[in-house]
């Protein structure tokens, strides 16, 4: 069964791409955290690196099994980056600590970064480790460095399928890994038309014009795909307001899967990869 996840970028950072918001307000996150917790979300993600989403989580931080990231190239040793948040958090211990910048890190970074998280593990200021990253090369790094990699946190969408059928995915299932799903809105396109660059990416308008010619919401057809990956355990979904999080947990309760995949040739993946690695966007 598969679990949504509450994601916390948006309440440190102005993060995403059709983010009119900015950075949240507190009455946004107070209204966002009572939706959460009375749909039944149990499950956080956030960051050290999302500004001050730490601290704001605090004060709900108990009621949720929280995910948080740590900095392989940071001055600092990883097991004191995850004490900081740790206190920031107001927790004794998160579920789950994650390397943040896992792709960019240099194999003795990597190493390094790995047996930190292992000695935090070991010492108890976190249930299970593993990484955040983009692609399968960093899936396999992964399986190569850590002892055991328990969780994997991964962008995946309806127009982003490279990992889908990807061979490390079947190693790391096999292995009992947890796999986290991120961006599935690719940050908000697949939620709503935007009237921005992006936006009128042939691949992002073609997505929405099929949604409206099966008379699917676009949050619906997006949540529905990934919904159908059996090797998804976790859907993180960032949000910008509480009637947001409300639709996106109708959507989650809708179980589209069969419809949205019975029809052929409805969406195909998007290959352009300006559109779905952000780390390109700025380019």
């Amino acid at each position: 069964m598969q679990a949504l996840v509450l994601g916390t970028a948006q309440w440190g950072n102005p993060y995403g791409v059709t983010n009119s918001q900015g950075r949240l307000e507190d009455h946004q996150i107070e209204a966002i955290a009572a939706v959460a917790l009375e749909s039944g979300i149990r499950f956080a993600d956030t960051a050290s690196g999302y500004g001050d989403a730490e601290v704001r989580l605090a004060p709900w931080a108990k009621q949720f099994e929280v995910t948080t990231k740590v900095m392989g190239a940071a001055s600092i040793a990883v097991e004191d980056q995850l004490a900081k948040s740790l206190g920031a958090l107001e927790l004794d211990q998160v579920r789950c600590c994650l390397i943040h910048d896992w792709p960019s890190l240099t194999q003795d970074q990597a190493e390094a970064a790995v047996k930190g998280l292992e000695r935090a593990k070991a010492s108890g200021l976190v249930a299970k480790i593993g990484i955040s990253g983009y692609d399968e090369s960093d899936l396999n790094r992964a399986i190569e460095i850590f002892n055991e990699v328990e969780a994997v946190q991964v962008p995946v969408s309806i127009l982003d399928q490279r990992l889908v059928g990807a061979s490390a995915i079947g190693q790391l299932k096999a292995l009992g890994t947890e796999i986290q799903a991120r961006s599935i809105f690719l940050q908000g396109l697949l939620a709503s038309r935007s009237d921005s660059t992006l936006g009128n990416h042939p691949d992002i308008e073609k997505f929405h014009d099929s949604c409206e010619e099966l008379k699917i919401s676009p949050i619906q057809a997006a949540l529905s795909f990934v919904q159908g990956l059996a090797w998804v355990d976790q859907l993180v979904v960032g949000i910008t307001s509480a009637s947001e999080l409300a639709e996106i947990v109708n959507a989650s309760q809708l179980n589209l899967s069969a419809n949205w995949h019975g029809v052929p040739n409805s969406v195909e993946p998007s290959t352009d990869l300006n559109l779905i690695d952000p780390r390109r966007w700025n380019n």
